[in-house]
């Protein structure tokens, strides 16, 4: 089953609403915009770098983008009609921005033109990742990057105890708003196997207790998509969307997910970029393991028990990776 962002030309204009609303409170919500700021600060462009945005949405990302990365000028692309014209209108006046359709496979741009390339939370939503690698790669300059970052979707999680019943609203998400929840830990090999050059992943925990907006939004929609489909009826969502609110009115909610953000230049740079680009085979156990080790180093005791389930808090625990004990 695709996500249903990855049908988002198909969408009436209720749901685009709703998803639009839901960009504009993720993007507004202190944690995350100080993930945000943080992962965006480390991106170093040259003096009127030119950008390319993919799935620029409704601009709630773009506006975060304009701030901490400061290029010359940004083209934000996007295949939905409705929020490039909602992108449009929040950047009216604004020179040095641009929206136009196109998406990730076929983003109407020219060859070779950008400084970087940016696709904030997208990847999660694409049918063909590696098409959409192929495609960056042919758009961005020599010696440039490209930036992407998302949810770990597989690490979400609202549950307070094994079995609680409020986490089924989260499949109601993963079946039906994400197409492919793992494709953080994948991009890694995908980007070196698209003839990129891997700079780094960083991870960044994300835990809500006390101000759950946007993953409240989240459940919601999910859990309509999931009446949608025939999955569940409304009482059932409406008991979900009560116990949640019950949890945040008396201080017991718990929402935890994982985000990355990964890194990687077009050739060209890679003096600068990465020491020595090595061959597939050898990046394949120790890279993808320390990875895995800093992320479970970065996080915090909460987002360890709740968010990363039973895989990282024993990473975190282990002071060697098992590819080390082989």
């Amino acid at each position: 089953m695709t996500g249903l962002l990855a049908r988002i030309r198909e969408q009436p204009p209720e749901v685009l609403e709703a998803i639009a609303h839901s960009m504009n409170v993720r993007a507004s919500e202190p944690a995350m915009r100080a993930i945000c700021a943080r992962y965006m600060a480390r991106i170093t462009l040259p003096e009127g770098a030119h950008v390319l945005e993919v799935g620029c949405g409704n601009g709630a990302a773009t506006k975060l983008i304009m701030q901490h990365v400061n290029p010359g000028r940004l083209v934000g692309i996007d295949p939905s009609s409705t929020f490039v014209d909602m992108a449009r209108e929040t950047f009216a006046g604004e020179p040095l921005v641009s929206f136009a359709l196109g998406d990730a496979v076929a983003t109407g741009q020219g060859d070779a033109c950008f400084d970087l390339v940016i696709a904030h939370t997208v990847y999660s939503h694409l049918v063909d990742p590696e098409e959409a690698l192929t495609e960056a790669h042919r758009v961005l300059r020599p010696g440039r990057r490209l930036v992407i970052f998302d949810g770990d979707f597989a690490t979400l999680t609202v549950a307070l105890f094994d079995g609680d019943p409020l986490q089924a609203a989260v499949g109601g998400v993963l079946r039906n708003l994400v197409h492919a929840p793992y494709i953080m830990r994948r991009l890694p090999a995908l980007v070196t196997s698209a003839g990129f050059s891997l700079h780094s992943v960083e991870p960044h925990g994300y835990v809500q207790t006390s101000s759950p907006d946007y993953l409240l939004t989240l459940l919601s929609r999910g859990s309509y998509a999931a009446v949608q489909a025939g999955e569940i009826s409304q009482e059932v969502v409406d008991s979900f969307d009560r116990e949640a609110r019950r949890r945040v009115a008396n201080g017991t909610f718990y929402g935890a997910m994982l985000f990355l953000s990964l890194t990687a230049c077009k050739g060209g740079d890679s003096a600068t970029l990465v020491a020595r680009r090595r061959p597939r085979a050898e990046r394949s156990t120790s890279d993808f393991c320390s990875i895995w080790q800093r992320i479970g180093r970065s996080l915090d005791e909460r987002c360890l028990s709740g968010c990363a389930g039973k895989v990282l808090p024993a990473i975190s625990r282990s002071s060697q990776c098992w590819c080390r004990k082989r």
